[in-house]
């Protein structure tokens, strides 16, 4: 269901924001930015924080790679929204140690902790400490682990969003600029506007 005041309901330096951002890149404010900005106690800078630490702070694994399994997490939960523009963010991120269109170029690791990934988003009922087991056993450590399950929980939780609030795309193009956007801003919103 789309609401209307995720779209208009900010704050005047939310408001000024908006509007100079789609002057500068031509595309109107992504949903995401929006949704942030109109509840920023509530969401956006509890989100915007974990976003920025899990997507962006140090790990185990790269950008690229992070940005691989948010594609993936956001594929599985049919989410069109994400799984688009982290489609685009992977191909930018991805300096060679990932491809989209051939699953072979990926290091082991990350091919270990594809399988807990999927079952965590398709049937969390049923993973269990042997799952974790199968990615140590291929050479995961604990903390790569742990990021992984990072990256999962906060594209299960920010699909679930774009899916019940309908956030969309305006064309390839705006998708193309929101990917450039989060590259270069890294998951990082102006503090004025998320008070």
């Amino acid at each position: 269901m789309r609401l209307e005041i995720l779209e208009h309901g900010h704050k005047l330096p939310a408001r000024l924001f908006i509007r100079l951002s789609e002057l500068l890149f031509r595309q109107p404010m992504d949903n995401v930015a929006l949704t942030a900005m109109h509840r920023p106690d509530f969401w956006g800078r509890p989100f915007f924080a974990v976003g920025t630490q899990v997507l962006r702070g140090p790990s185990y694994w790269t950008v690229g790679e992070r940005e691989y399994m948010a594609m993936l997490v956001s594929r599985l939960n049919d989410c069109p929204f994400c799984a688009r523009v982290h489609t685009e963010t992977t191909r930018i991120e991805a300096r060679g140690e990932v491809s989209i269109d051939d699953p072979s170029v990926r290091r082991p690791e990350l091919a270990a902790v594809i399988p807990l990934l999927e079952k965590l988003t398709k049937d969390p009922e049923s993973c269990g400490p042997a799952d974790i087991d199968a990615a140590r056993d291929a050479g995961v450590p604990d903390e790569a682990i742990i990021d992984a399950l990072h990256v999962g929980f906060l594209f299960n939780t920010v699909n679930r969003m774009a899916n019940a609030f309908d956030w969309t795309w305006e064309s390839e193009g705006h998708v193309r600029v929101a990917a450039k956007v989060i590259h270069r801003i890294r998951y990082r919103l102006p503090g004025f506007i998320l008070r």
